[in-house]
């Protein structure tokens, strides 16, 4: 061996240290994978300091600490209660005290599992199970602790609940047994040993055949067998007691499941009913009484229909009274006299026409107003009447011809504190009415006179939901909410409604701002956060939000705050949101016809003023004119003939220049004819061409329907021209001239028509170009005599203005639209002939 260790290489050395290093680091890897993924939660503990070394994943997670805390340092004894560190303290010192702190190695006993209370970071407790080991260093000595833990909250509880269980079963004074499948007794409570005598000690174990008499053989196997199939119920039979006699119990008979569902044993609470008493029948029928009730509200609660409870209740009423028929009813006020308002009543139609009269008015309750008649003098006087012999009472008021027989009435009224509410009528009772059947049912009338009031509260608030909602719809408001710190708004919007917001559960504050338009954004932010601040006591302002259709709406928000923390920080508010949309739209259009209004106005004095000059003009071009004539005559070809001729065509000129402001001012229609508009555009397109450069494209569609009105073909052909040339001018680098007629019956929501224009049925000639456009203010003032944005010498400014001077002699107009960058589109207005 000495050999074989001395003939070694330090090579073969290196690398076997090597591999023991790589396996020792293997192991200490799956030691510690092994360690983090445990099933069980561990913790390593280091002796001196105390101190928890390792915390696996699952440890972790249930004490509440992360791998960061654990690097912190966490002493141990902040993991246990106070009575859980006595007891390890105490464990500790026995184990190591009669070896290791005397300088011998500790000797290990066996493992323990302790029941100790945990503490996690924040202080909660749970129980737990422990089992721990030491960690031994190589003298065998503690150097630390190992402990796995499980949480037993679930089975702590579990423990408390079958103990609390048993005790109930144990004290009951109900006779409570329990048997397995075989039916075996498997259970004896001490209300079993009080009915039956057996002792638990004598049953424990005993067949079914022990509690069976002979002559019911197999009863009981057969019962058992049903039980275990799932079935159960109550059964009333015979069963035989230690001491011989025969007792008459019931039992109410029940699979027990375990915690799969799955059923392994049987049960039954018996009862001895041999020497049921008055009161155990009065007691019943109580129950049947406050099960009818309950089982009413929860009806009325679960689908708020009070037909549907009153008419259930019914039934009830006339089987616990033994009555043949009766009512339940709403008393109500009519011009300050009550009457009676059924909610339920027994189908006792007698003749077709009664049963005409109850299918007709069952569903909205029948209505009795004769307050001299048995149930008249319940709602006069507010007392319980009995009366076991109706015919001769002389409070009756008598029954129809064919009605069934009356043999005996009670009437009971039903009181909501010195309020009448409603009544109780129920008839033909065997043996009649008395003041102990009036007991009985005075849970049955505070019940009902409950759910009266709950149905009187139902109703008034549906009411104002209504009216809430009608005046919201009315107002076209919708109410918000927000809460501030989660940033959460509900909006609630009437029917038909759409502000521009979700309405039904709470939304994100910061969505619901990106519905707002994203010019308005700022506004309603800095609108909010100036109230929230105390710089304006409500929140007011005017913005627009995208509604369903992607449309955007104008609204109106006003709110406050409602609830602010001690601090004055905001956290809830409230307001509303005002659909102003047309009110803004009524505002613009009102600004609109105000702008047409002035510019007709406008239009008009300048037509006056440049008929005046016009006229004025005229007259002294007149004179020039002729004064030309006259010495062009003289001089025949003299040497200023030229001049003479240059001075007349630049008076001719401006006489042409005076005919169309004369036009504009006093527009006419010589020799009014009926014109083909179609082929009036198509000519007119044909000639405009001539003059339209390559770039430029001429569309003309035509319109169906009638085509002529009546008027000028040459004037009306030269404002199709003026359009044209205008369009061809515009689009300097080419584009798309288009022409279209249709026939329109103008009215308000026309934005091109002036106010002035009559309304009804015109030929629209529309002009329309994909050039330049014209900025707003540009617009207003294209009609103006003399206005012109073209060069120098390219326009006279008096196109336009004739062309609409035309129009209106035609009784039409010429109206403009444009928008810089986009194009313009003229419209001519002509009346249909």
């Amino acid at each position: 061996m000495i050999q074989d260790t001395a003939s070694s290489s330090p090579a073969a050395d290196a690398e076997e240290t090597a591999a023991l290093r790589a396996e020792l680091k293997k192991a200490r890897a799956e030691l510690e994978q092994f360690r983090l993924h445990l099933p069980e939660a561990f913790v390593e503990v280091a002796f001196p300091s105390f101190q928890v070394s390792y915390m696996n994943q699952l440890a972790r997670s249930l004490l509440g600490y992360t791998a960061e805390d654990v690097a912190a340092g966490i002493h141990s004894y902040v993991l246990l209660d106070e009575p859980s560190l006595i007891e390890v303290v105490d464990v500790a010192t026995r184990h190591m005290a009669v070896s290791t702190w005397i300088g011998q190695p500790y000797e290990r006993e066996g493992q323990r599992v302790f029941q100790f209370c945990l503490v996690r970071k924040d202080g909660s407790h749970f129980p737990a199970d422990v089992q721990g080991s030491y960690i031994l260093d190589e003298q065998d000595n503690p150097c630390g602790v190992r402990y796995m833990f499980r949480d037993t909250t679930a089975r702590r509880e579990a423990e408390l609940e079958r103990a609390r269980l048993a005790a109930i079963v144990e004290s009951s004074d109900d006779a409570i047994v329990s048997r397995a499948p075989d039916g075996r007794v498997l259970s004896w409570n001490r209300g079993a040993e009080k009915l039956y005598g057996w002792t638990a000690e004598e049953m424990a174990g005993q067949p079914l055949e022990t509690m069976e008499l002979p002559h019911a053989s197999g009863e009981m196997a057969d019962t058992n067998r049903r039980i275990l199939e799932g079935t159960q119920g109550v059964i009333e039979t015979r069963r035989p007691t230690k001491d011989g006699r025969v007792i008459e119990v019931s039992i109410a008979l029940f699979p027990v499941r375990d915690a799969n569902g799955e059923v392994f044993a049987t049960a039954g609470i018996s009862r001895d009913i041999g020497d049921r008493s008055a009161t155990d029948r009065a007691l019943r029928r109580s129950n049947d009484l406050l099960s009818a009730l309950t089982a009413a509200q929860t009806d009325f609660i679960r689908e708020r229909d009070a037909r549907a409870v009153f008419e259930g209740l019914l039934p009830s009423l006339l089987t616990l009274t033994g009555s043949e028929y009766g009512f339940i009813g709403e008393v109500l006020y009519r011009n300050g006299a009550p009457y009676l308002k059924t909610h339920a009543v027994s189908d006792i139609a007698w003749d077709e026409w009664s049963r005409k009269f109850y299918d007709e008015n069952i569903d909205e309750g029948i209505e009795f107003v004769n307050l001299k008649s048995l149930f008249g003098e319940v709602l006069v006087t507010g007392e319980t009447l009995i009366a076991n012999d109706p015919a001769s009472d002389p409070r009756r008021g008598g029954l129809p011809p064919g009605h069934p027989a009356l043999n005996a009435f009670m009437g009971m009224p039903i009181h909501r504190g010195d309020r009448l509410v409603g009544m109780i009528g129920i008839a033909n009772r065997p043996g009649g009415y008395d003041d102990e059947v009036g007991e009985f049912l005075q849970p049955f009338a505070t019940t009902c006179g409950t759910l009266l009031e709950a149905i009187r509260i139902e109703k008034a608030r549906l009411a104002a939901e209504n009216r809430l909602d009608l005046a919201m719809r009315g107002a076209n408001l919708a109410l918000w909410e927000w809460d501030v710190r989660k940033r959460e708004m509900t909006v609630q919007i009437p029917e038909g409604g759409d502000h521009g917001f979700d309405q039904g559960d709470a939304q994100d504050s910061d969505w619901l701002m990106t519905r707002v338009h994203p010019d308005d954004r700022e506004l309603v932010s800095a609108t909010f956060n100036a109230h929230f601040s105390g710089e304006t006591a409500f929140v007011e302002c005017e913005h627009r939000v995208i509604d369903g259709r992607g449309d955007y709406r104008w609204l109106l928000t006003r709110g406050t705050t409602v609830l602010r923390d001690g601090a004055g920080r905001p956290l809830r508010a409230a307001g509303t949101f005002l659909d102003i949309t047309d009110r803004k739209a009524a505002d613009d259009e009102r600004e609109r016809l105000e702008q047409q209004i002035r510019q007709s106005q406008k239009l008009e004095s300048l037509g006056v003023f440049a008929g005046g000059i016009a006229h004025d003009f005229n007259n002294l071009l007149t004179a020039i004119l002729g004064n030309l004539y006259l010495l062009n005559q003289e001089m025949q070809d003299g040497p200023q003939t030229e001049l003479l001729n240059e001075a007349r065509h630049a008076a001719e000129r401006g006489a042409e220049l005076v005919r169309r402001l004369l036009t504009f001012a006093r527009p006419e229609v010589e020799r009014a004819e009926l014109v083909d508009l179609d082929r009036l555009i198509d000519e007119t397109a044909a000639l405009a061409r001539s003059v339209l450069t390559p770039s430029v494209r001429l569309v003309v569609r035509r319109g169906a329907g009638h085509t002529e009105v009546l008027g000028s073909p040459i004037s009306l052909q030269q404002i199709l021209i003026n359009l044209m040339v205008n369009a061809r001018d515009a689009m300097p680098g080419g584009g798309t001239i288009t022409v279209s007629r249709r026939v329109v019956t103008v009215g308000p929501r026309h934005r091109w028509a002036p106010p002035e224009l009559p309304r009804g049925r015109y030929h629209v000639v529309s002009v329309a170009d994909t050039g330049q456009g014209m900025p707003a203010g540009l617009v207003e003032r294209i009609f103006d005599p003399f206005f012109t944005t073209k060069g120098h010498g390219r326009g006279s400014g008096l196109g336009l203005p004739t062309a609409l001077g035309i129009a209106r002699a035609h009784g039409g107009w010429l109206a403009a639209e444009s928008t810089s960058g986009q194009g313009s589109t003229f419209r001519l207005l002509l009346p249909a002939s």
